[in-house]
């Protein structure tokens, strides 16, 4: 299976006062197996999508600067959580099993607001139950093998960064979905054709959001879709991967040992000291996710 590219999505936007709700990028990870599908598209429809995503990208700032828009925060550092605190005396005393100094911290990618950075802590969780589940049917015990697996990898997670499990996928910071990712796919400019690339076992998306607060904060949320019908130790290892970008490492490592890799692999990783160090190097890096809107005078 070969590593994917990040997949580009547009939702509305509603620029008025820069009260969007923008979702842009997604990091899916492969599965065996697949087909490829061409299907003739009209060319003018998604030279327009095209034409309208780059136009917001590129005037996103202007956007949010212009009259009576909501202007953007400076990008600036956040205070690190205890748990980042204890883990980076970890890391500076070499103290974790395996732990050679490496990171892959250049493979690691902003968004156009910044890092994707947590600042309101712990971060919540909330794990999907998807409804018309039989009590006792063989659907239900499959969920709850599925469920048992995600909740394991966020007890991995939790020993090094706060997170904490709520009930409500709506409001969560972090949302869990019981469902197969759509198949990526891609257009050619020239013939219009959609290429339609290998299945994924999982993916996980990011959207941005003002607050109602008084000044409002620029926020973010996430929304991870992992397949069900996995054997239990290859769920955990794929809730484990799509838990770190949920955490910000919005890339993959290089190294087979580490969660982040971006295929299955026989055995399966844990959460190495490689994917901890890019964890704790990453929040410490400026973005302006977290901090509220400038107050002008």
């Amino acid at each position: 299976c070969q590593r994917q590219s990040p997949s580009i999505i547009a939702i509305p936007v509603t620029l008025g006062n820069l009260d969007f709700l923008y979702r842009i990028r997604t990091l899916g990870r492969c599965a065996s197996g697949g087909k490829i599908v061409n299907k003739q598209i009209k060319l003018w429809g998604w030279c327009f999508a095209l034409f309208l995503l780059t136009l917001l990208l590129v005037n996103l700032p202007a956007i949010a600067n212009n009259g009576s828009k909501q202007a953007l925060p400076e990008s600036q550092t956040h205070t690190l959580p205890p748990e980042l605190v204890s883990l980076g005396i970890s890391l500076e005393n070499l103290s974790l099993l395996g732990d050679d100094g490496s990171d892959y911290f250049a493979q690691v990618q902003p968004s156009p607001l910044g890092y994707l950075l947590w600042s309101q802590f712990p971060v919540t969780v909330a794990v999907d139950y998807p409804p018309g589940l039989t009590p006792g049917s063989a659907a239900q015990k499959r969920y709850y093998t599925w469920q048992q697996a995600i909740q394991t990898a966020i007890a991995d997670w939790q020993e090094f960064f706060p997170l904490t499990l709520v009930e409500n996928t709506t409001e969560a910071d972090i949302a869990i979905f019981y469902r197969e990712p759509p198949l990526p796919r891609t257009v050619d400019p020239e013939t219009g054709l959609v290429s339609f690339g290998r299945a994924r076992t999982a993916q996980a998306s990011y959207e941005f959001y003002w607050t109602d607060t008084s000044p409002p904060q620029l926020r973010h949320r996430m929304a991870i879709a992992i397949k069900p019908g996995l054997a239990p130790l290859s769920l955990q290892g794929t809730a484990r991967h799509e838990l770190g970008h949920a955490l910000g490492i919005w890339g993959h490592s290089d190294r087979k040992e580490d969660a982040l890799y971006p295929a299955q692999t026989a055995d399966v990783p844990a959460i190495s000291p490689r994917d901890l160090r890019t964890l704790y190097r990453l929040y410490q890096q400026p973005t302006r996710l977290g901090w509220p809107a400038p107050v002008s005078n």
